[in-house]
């Protein structure tokens, strides 16, 4: 099979053995897989990155000085069915369409992270092993291109649980690259709102719109176009604390005010404390990649709650997939294009150049 090898900060697209299905594994052809955030930072600083995922104890993730196979946002067609794990039992015949959960287990090498494995390849490439139990049909009316965004929506999926939201809740959403524009989706999807979508680059304000945003602005202090916005005030939310403890309870168009960082860089989190009401819950999507400080105190005062998330449960992911089939082409508007293996040098440095939202990987290119 072909695959596109990272190694030493570049791809190469390498000829490789096929994989062999162990027991409970299913052998299977990648069609699409999307470029992801965590992707673009192994690529920037992938010593780094692997050492934060060392020192949390995630013991089998990748070694950075060896070669990998990246891809872990995929859906892919079923070949072969291991000892233990036939597709006929699940109702499944070769050529089906799945999706999975990028988790493999070995029983003797531990738990395998897909796409940041040195021991089995991800989906940039012509064939993979997945694990049978994590696998789910798509069905007919999901195409390729929705279906392999079922992975990033997990992650949005489990975002917006841990805000615990209901409908007096009113959302920030700030950065709107893949996951923020999926945590804007996934809270309309609710019917929860209203959601004001922060994000400086015009063309990525313009997708915040079309996921269901009810304002969008330029920057954390809720400006648009450099106008003072006002809008957290006008859900009975204020900044400030003494505003906060003037306001009539029952005035309040809202009572709790939500903030998702989806961006993550030094310095932003203590930039959304000063801009966020008090009270508010700020949800750490985005994966700083540098130590930063925050100032307790300060969170103390406006009694703010900083929680941080990371990936999803099964449930959720199963959730993701269920929410794009009832509104396949919703999400469609931020695959930006496709790419083949030999492409993915360039298309990385499109991304990481801005103006491109999701790109998605077809080893058939």
């Amino acid at each position: 099979m072909r695959a596109a090898v990272f190694h030493n900060g570049r791809f190469t697209v390498e000829q490789r053995a096929d994989p062999a299905p162990g027991p409970g594994q299913w052998l299977v052809r990648p069609i699409a897989c999307g470029i992801c955030g965590s992707d673009l930072g192994i690529r920037g600083d992938a010593p780094h990155l692997c050492d934060v995922l060392h020192r949390a104890g995630f013991r089998t993730f990748m070694d950075p000085a060896r070669p990998v196979v990246m891809g872990h946002e995929f859906v892919c067609e079923l070949l072969e069915a291991g000892a233990g794990a036939g597709a006929g039992a699940a109702g499944l015949a070769r050529g089906a369409r799945l999706v999975a959960l990028p988790f493999l287990r070995d029983a003797a090498a531990g738990l395998q992270l897909l796409g940041y494995s040195n021991a089995y390849n991800g989906a940039f490439a012509e064939a993979m092993l997945i694990d049978a139990a994590s696998a789910l049909p798509v069905p007919d009316a999901v195409s390729d291109e929705a279906a392999a965004l079922t992975e990033p929506l997990a992650v949005a999926v489990h975002a917006v649980a841990a805000a615990r939201p209901d409908g007096d809740c009113a959302f920030g959403v700030v950065g709107c690259g893949p996951v923020g524009l999926f945590v804007i989706a996934r809270l309309k999807a609710l019917g929860l709102g209203p959601v004001i979508a922060i994000e400086p680059d015009p063309v990525r304000r313009a997708l915040a719109e079309r996921m269901g945003a009810d304002v969008v602005a330029a920057g954390v202090d809720g400006s648009v176009d450099g106008r003072a916005d006002g809008w957290w005030a006008g859900q009975g939310l204020p900044v400030g604390l003494s505003d906060a403890m003037a306001v009539d309870p029952a005035a309040r168009a809202r009572s709790r005010a939500v903030l998702f960082d989806c961006v993550g860089k030094p310095g932003l989190l203590m930039q959304i404390a000063r801009a966020a009401p008090v009270g508010a819950t700020i949800i750490g999507v985005g994966t700083c990649k540098a130590e930063d400080r925050i100032e307790p105190a300060f969170l103390l005062q406006k009694g703010l709650c900083l929680h941080f998330v990371f990936a999803y449960a099964p449930a959720e992911f199963a959730e993701a997939l269920a929410m794009i089939a009832r509104a396949p082409d919703r999400l469609l508007p931020l695959v930006s294009g496709q790419v083949g293996l030999g492409d993915l040098d360039s298309a990385f440095d499109a991304l990481a150049g801005g103006g491109v939202v999701k790109l998605l990987v077809r080893p058939d290119l």
